[in-house]
């Protein structure tokens, strides 16, 4: 009888799981320390912290205490404790790995009928449920999942949201670029890159425990890629921006803002560094002729928050910058993330539909930059306060 999980149950501050009986002895570890070892064929680890990511090994031990079969849990409690706008701050997204497949997991949201879900790129499934198993991934390879919902604005977090709601759709019924489901519809995508099961069921898989100075670059851009970009205001002098006119590239030299961060553990902690660069607007007339330039504050730019302990570096990022020639809406976007030790991350993040939003990470073990997130400008009315934001959430199990 193979060794799975069969139940998960979390809370802000406990962790339950209960595991196929083979009437065995079995052992529970987390980040390398035995927690329980017995014929017991559950576990409910107390005292957590709200919020927090933990890993666990589940063995099947034969009489001779040698291991003879382990799954491998990555989950986390859940949070309550703030009012998020951002559901995806407050659910857990868990991974189980075992020698027969890889299952993922994730809170529900209120307001989502069903989920899209993609591996590498390729859609394998749509489930009204929040689960998704893999009987077919090879054993061998790496993967990432992609987990794709929609709901409608009226279901959100958000103060006012029957208003946005009524206004978003009014939106899209006048906006040409846009239609009145799309403009009153929130996204959700959940991310997840995972290490192949071979190499997370070995023994010591890569030496993740003894990692010790992880160091992350985390780059963010928005954009414009049309080469002029009509105003949406037809009564301005201004009837033009001038575009970037480009797509997607983290070494694009043009750009409406740039954000680079930098994450590094040492000895003694971790160090947190914030770049930041505004592009120059440069507004035509009608005839596309140049009429005046300038360039925005980027004092909207704010690492709101870093938190640090001996295993986890948590930050906060908030982005606002307008238009510097006209009035218009800001381009707004958050991002909360937790960097570990152990060279595990998780990235929360949210965005208005505009401009293009691509955000990109390199690791210590990889020196090219690895897209992780990138949204599609729909039009610059779309960064109006109504219309529906764009949510999304990458972690890693490697």
């Amino acid at each position: 009888m193979s060794l799975e999980l069969e139940l998960l149950e979390q809370t802000d501050t406990t962790i339950f799981f209960i595991w196929t009986n083979t009437g065995s002895t079995y052992r529970v570890a987390r980040a390398g320390k035995l927690l329980y070892q017995g014929n017991d064929n559950s576990f409910k680890d107390e005292g957590l912290e709200p919020g927090e990511l933990y890993i666990y090994t589940i063995e099947k031990l034969n009489l001779e205490n040698k291991v003879i079969a382990r799954f491998k849990l990555q989950t986390g409690t859940e949070n309550h404790l703030d009012d998020f706008i951002n559901r995806l701050q407050q659910i857990t997204v868990s991974t189980i790995v075992s020698d027969s497949k890889t299952a993922l997991a994730w809170g529900s949201i209120d307001g989502i009928a069903s989920f899209d879900v993609y591996r590498n790129g390729i859609l394998r499934a749509t489930t009204e449920k929040n689960q998704f198993t893999d009987l077919h991934a090879e054993k061998d390879e790496a993967y990432t999942y992609w987990i794709h919902g929609k709901r409608p604005l009226e279901k959100s977090e958000e103060t006012m949201r029957s208003e946005k709601s009524l206004l978003a759709t009014f939106f899209g019924l006048v906006n040409r670029r846009s239609s009145q489901e799309k403009a009153a519809m929130e996204e959700f995508w959940i991310i997840k890159r995972i290490a192949s099961r071979e190499e997370l069921l070995t023994e010591h898989p890569t030496q993740k425990n003894l990692i010790g100075h992880p160091e992350w670059q985390l780059r963010y851009l928005t954009f414009l890629s049309e080469k002029f970009m009509p105003n949406p205001s037809p009564l301005s002098l201004n009837r033009f921006f001038k575009g970037d006119d480009r797509s997607f590239d983290p070494a694009a030299q043009d750009y409406r803002t740039l954000v680079d961060l930098h994450v590094c553990f040492n000895e003694d902690g971790a160090s947190v560094d914030l770049s930041k660069d505004v592009g120059t607007t440069i507004a035509y007339n009608w005839r596309k002729k140049f009429r005046k330039a300038d360039v925005a504050s980027s004092a909207g730019i704010e690492l709101k928050e870093v938190k640090e302990d001996d295993h986890k570096v948590a930050i906060s990022l908030k982005h606002s910058v307008g238009n510097p020639l006209i009035a218009s809406p800001d381009i707004d976007y958050q991002i909360t993330a937790n960097f570990y030790r152990i060279g595990v991350y998780d990235i929360i993040g949210i965005h208005d539909q505009a401009p293009n939003h691509e955000v990109y990470l390199k690791s210590h073990n990889n020196s090219d930059w690895s897209q992780i997130h990138k949204a599609e400008d729909k039009g610059l009315s779309w960064m109006a306060g109504p219309i529906a934001s764009q949510y999304w959430r990458i972690s890693n199990f490697e």
